[in-house]
């Protein structure tokens, strides 16, 4: 069995296909997905459509992290500050991609509501979508994990491996915990699993970079990586 992990989709339902098609989960695989669905890529309703269909397929074995943005949707009251933040990050392009089908961006938050987790667990690393500053994960806060910067701006993490989006890098990156370490991780090559600090897989979908999985098996994992129209 192996846990397939994707990072930022942000509305780019051509990459989310061909990422699968590439790393092809099988009938026994985890799929977990990070976070961050919709906004800046103009396909943010396929996603949603995909996203339901992978879920109905994988059911138990299947995990959708909460990120930022499903935050956004799902907060009842917005601050101004908050909404302003929301539109500046691209919203506007799931409205649109969701009123080009019919439908309404809030329409999903009820499906979002009912399957979006704060983390998610296994023997040798865990999943948020964006931060942890103290083990164990259930004594961080909602806004940690969801939104705070500091494993990677600050690379203050030095606890059990944690695999993280959130902040857009060229490239997958390890981040020792130690404030100076880092190292950024070659894609298509079977690799020992790290037993701390945190691996950054967001490459930047929605912004012109790529969609990024990282495929677990065993004590071992593998980088793959696609551009937003597929290749």
């Amino acid at each position: 069995m192996k846990t397939i992990i994707i990072g930022d989709i942000h509305g780019c339902c051509d990459a989310l296909n061909a990422l699968l098609e590439r790393v092809r989960p099988g009938a026994e695989d985890h799929l977990v997905l990070l976070g961050d669905l919709f906004d800046r890529g103009g396909q943010s309703f396929e996603v949603f459509r995909t996203v339901r269909e992978l879920a109905e397929t994988y059911g138990d074995r299947f995990t959708l992290l909460r990120g930022n943005h499903e935050d956004y949707l799902l907060t009842e009251k917005l601050s101004f500050s908050q909404r302003m933040v929301w539109d500046h990050v691209g919203r506007g392009a799931t409205v649109k991609s969701f009123k080009r089908n019919g439908a309404r961006m809030e329409d999903a938050a009820p499906w979002l509501r009912d399957k979006c987790r704060l983390f998610y667990r296994e023997e040798r690393f865990q999943c948020v979508h964006a931060g942890i500053r103290i083990f164990p994960l259930e004594d961080n806060d909602n806004h940690t994990l969801i939104h705070d910067h500091s494993v990677v701006m600050e690379n203050c993490y030095a606890g059990p491996l944690t695999i993280v989006g959130h902040i857009a890098l060229d490239v997958p990156t390890w981040f020792a915990g130690d404030e100076e370490t880092t190292q950024m991780l070659p894609p298509a090559e079977w690799l020992p699993l790290p037993e701390t600090g945190v691996i950054c897989i967001d490459t930047g979908c929605g912004k012109g970079g790529r969609l990024t999985a990282m495929t677990v098996r065993g004590g071992e994992y593998r980088l793959d990586s696609v551009g937003e129209g597929g290749r």
